[in-house]
């Protein structure tokens, strides 16, 4: 597993695509960031039919991230080097989606950045996930610092450290709301 570390902070975002072989692409973005840039680029992802299979992200200082994307184009209807991944990254919220599904999930608290709260969460993999389960959390006002999407045979296993708002720990009401949500996704 791989860890991305916190160096100095950059304030302006830059985005580098690396070809991969067989319509795969990594995308690194870093600088600073709006709240919910993950979200709006999955969703803007989502829309161009491409499926994320792996994210590593982790906030450094503020807004500042630092983040690696696996891209799948096998089912795109994007040019992968015509897309302006900046562009989505700050584009409006995004809809609900009433199509998520889960098939198990963990939540505790962690100690990790100060005090987050720990969620994992499996079941199958679809486009447009992620930007499903970023939504979710922006409905509780919870904000990932640092993330671990991975998917695999066609199953996904994410991970986020979740804080609420001013990256303080996640308010008792938020968390139980969370729980409810997630509770009505599992099969």
């Amino acid at each position: 597993m791989h860890t991305i570390k916190a160096s100095m902070p950059s304030t302006r975002p830059t985005s580098t695509l690396k070809y991969l072989g067989l319509k795969r692409y990594q995308l690194h973005l870093e600088g600073r960031f709006d709240p919910g840039w993950l979200g709006a680029l999955s969703h803007g992802l989502a829309q161009r039919k491409v499926n994320i299979m792996r994210v590593e992200a982790a906030r450094e200082n503020g807004r500042s991230w630092r983040s690696v994307l696996d891209l799948d184009f096998a089912l795109a209807s994007a040019v992968p080097d015509a897309l302006d991944y900046l562009a989505l990254s700050s584009s409006a919220a995004v809809p609900a989606a009433d199509d998520l599904r889960l098939d198990d999930y963990q939540m505790e608290r962690s100690n990790r950045h100060n005090g987050s709260l720990y969620l994992e969460a499996s079941g199958p993999d679809r486009i447009g996930v992620l930007s499903s389960l970023l939504n979710t959390f922006s409905l509780f006002s919870l904000f990932p610092t640092e993330m671990l999407v991975e998917t695999k045979d066609r199953r996904i296993f994410d991970r986020f450290w979740l804080k609420g708002l001013g990256g303080s720990y996640p308010s008792p009401e938020a968390i139980g709301a969370l729980r409810t949500r997630l509770h009505e996704l599992t099969r």
